[in-house]
């Protein structure tokens, strides 16, 4: 199967469609870990929402998250190909399904300082989890100190967006689950595995942090606006430029789109 988009010396490898329909076509051994954040039904779900005015209010969108759901195929897509390492972000609703799959070694709790407070009355959202999961070697993961990660606040938008791509023209975030390099890099580095694979690669995050420490990454994207920006966000760190500085660029891509 040719990739839709890699570099001369194959390092790395972009794929433009379903996961669940791109993954049975990889090479069983191609890859020796999982690092990514799968999808899941953000509150934007084509869900019926109404309002309470003078009219009935109804807003249909879709979310990141369709087609697929809570799904788990990919999974066992991703284990036939033999990946002796996973790190999997999980949403709270995720977590117990994904844990009984994938036995953790370590789950770590990432802690949003800055996430934002709710307008309901229910607790503030800031904890996502990551599953580490593995046969084979440890690796350097015992320089992880805490299963809390702490340190790593989430991607801002608007006026004090930096590394967060935004929708063109506007303040407003590209993709709403964009993840921080700086919380994704010291995975992909202390993982003893050479080849990454992210079936659900959005912005390209995962396959920066593995340009950018040297590892070999095959990535997948459905969205065709998100995989173009993958690839730019790639390009850059191959040149050596980092994501931020070619803010310009990727919301150019996007609306050659």
């Amino acid at each position: 199967m040719t990739p839709d988009w890699q570099t001369n010396d194959g390092s790395v490898q972009l794929y433009l469609g379903d996961a669940l329909t791109i993954l049975p076509q990889l090479e069983e051994g191609s890859v020796d870990a999982v690092v990514t954040d799968p999808p899941y039904l953000t509150g934007d779900a084509r869900v019926p929402i109404l309002g309470h005015g003078v009219a009935d209010r109804r807003t249909e969108s879709t979310s990141v998250g369709l087609p697929w759901g809570y799904s788990l195929e990919w999974l066992h897509e991703c284990r036939r190909i033999g990946p002796t390492q996973w790190i999997v972000l999980a949403h709270y609703k995720m977590l117990g399904c994904l844990c009984s799959r994938l036995d953790p070694s370590c789950v770590f709790t990432w802690r949003k300082s800055n996430a934002p407070c709710m307008t309901r009355p229910v607790p503030r959202l800031d904890s996502e989890f990551i599953i580490w999961s593995r046969t084979g070697s440890c690796g350097r993961m015992g320089e992880f100190k805490s299963m809390v990660i702490d340190d790593v606040p989430m991607l801002q938008a608007g006026c004090f967006a930096t590394e967060r791509v935004l929708k063109a023209g506007t303040k407003q975030a590209l993709h709403p689950c964009q993840k921080p390099l700086a919380l994704i890099a010291p995975f992909v580095d202390r993982l003893p595995s050479t080849t990454y694979l992210d079936p659900f690669m959005g912005l390209g995050t995962t396959g920066v942090a593995c340009v950018q420490l040297g590892r070999k990454f095959i990535g997948i994207e459905i969205d065709s606006g998100y995989f173009q920006i993958a690839v730019d966000r790639i390009r850059a760190a191959l040149d050596g430029v980092q994501p931020a500085e070619r803010r310009a660029g990727q919301l150019s891509l996007l609306e050659q789109t």
